[in-house]
């Protein structure tokens, strides 16, 4: 599915690199394994490949996809009446569940909610830290798919969310 070298998007866990796919052997069984090195810290991941599908990583969007995404971000946007008619768990469920799948669209949404729920009242603590990490999580895939530093992927970021 993946091979060394391709860049991923590990849901949770933030996006790295495939280093190495080896065969390793479990309870007396062979399985191929990928080796992915995170680039925001130095934790090196290792996945069964056999478990890729589930786990939802996939490769870092194009950069022409990131362009459009970012050009058209307010189609991610909630109506805020609808966000503030919702208590803070029913909003974690389904953040939780869209971090979960790691799509793009996925984290815009949940950026683009939290960031404007944000403007209308503070986030509690739980929020702030889904925040901080959706944010952090979009700004690698920026940075890594248009060849940018992590501070002009984050004002590519923040310049594309007008409330």
């Amino acid at each position: 599915m993946f091979n060394v070298g391709d860049i991923v998007v590990y849901p949770n866990q933030g996006v790295g690199m495939i280093d190495v796919i080896e065969e390793r052997t479990f309870k007396g069984e062979a399985q191929s394994y990928y080796k992915i090195h995170l680039f925001n810290n130095t934790m090196k991941l290792i996945l069964p490949c056999s478990k890729a599908e589930i786990s939802n990583i996939r490769l870092i969007s194009d950069s022409k996809i990131l362009d459009n995404n970012l050009k058209n971000i307010n189609e991610f946007q909630t109506n805020i009446d609808e966000l503030i008619k919702s208590n803070f768990k029913e909003r974690a469920v389904v953040n939780n569940s869209k971090i979960k799948s790691g799509t793009l669209e996925d984290y815009l949404e949940v950026f683009c909610n939290l960031t404007q729920l944000k403007t209308q009242h503070s986030l509690n603590s739980s929020e702030k830290d889904m925040l901080r990490k959706t944010k952090n999580m979009l700004i690698e895939e920026i940075s890594q798919s248009k060849n940018l530093s992590n501070n002009e992927a984050s004002n590519l970021l923040d310049k594309a969310v007008i409330f």
